[in-house]
């Protein structure tokens, strides 16, 4: 009975093994997404993890911090290599890496608010065209010494426009 019910629920040892191999791939080739978040980021990697776990596969802890750390998008490169030359990634734990990326989300997520809301000034200038050319308008960006983002109110920044 319990051989049919092993069967049943693991699969057979062929089963197993291509289980195994597709896990450790994904696991292999895991990469964060770009609008994910760390939290998301962490669930999807431990269910992998427990996965392989069930299936005779274990990592220590350094191999989920590196998988972790190499996974991470382009634009958290310069903390990782902070975290790497400060921190001894061999003591380090799970969790306490989750915290320090996640305290690092909260400051992208900040960096990016603040961009929204700089303010913008563009000069415009006419250029003289020939009766065969089109009329074409040069822009040039300049940004707007006067007024800091904490002090211009959403009123200034639309008269600006």
């Amino acid at each position: 009975m319990w051989d049919t019910l092993a069967l049943t629920y693991e699969g057979s040892l062929e089963v197993k093994r291509n289980k195994l191999s597709l896990l450790a791939c994904k696991y292999k080739l895991f990469e964060m997404e770009e609008s994910e978040s760390i939290q998301t980021m962490f669930g999807r990697v431990q269910t992998i993890v427990n996965e392989l776990s069930f299936l005779g596969r274990t990592y220590d802890n350094f191999d989920h911090i590196d998988k972790l750390l190499r996974s991470l998008p382009r634009k958290w490169r310069p903390q990782v290599t902070a975290l790497r030359a400060s921190k001894n990634l061999e003591k380090l734990s799970l969790e306490e890496l989750i915290g320090l990326l996640k305290v690092h989300e909260l400051e992208l997520q900040q960096d990016d608010a603040g961009r929204k809301q700089k303010s913008i000034a563009l000069n415009v200038q006419k250029i003289k065209s020939t009766p065969t050319s089109s009329r074409t308008l040069k822009v040039e960006q300049t940004s707007d010494e006067s007024c800091s983002e904490r002090t211009c109110d959403i009123d200034d920044e639309i008269s600006f426009l």
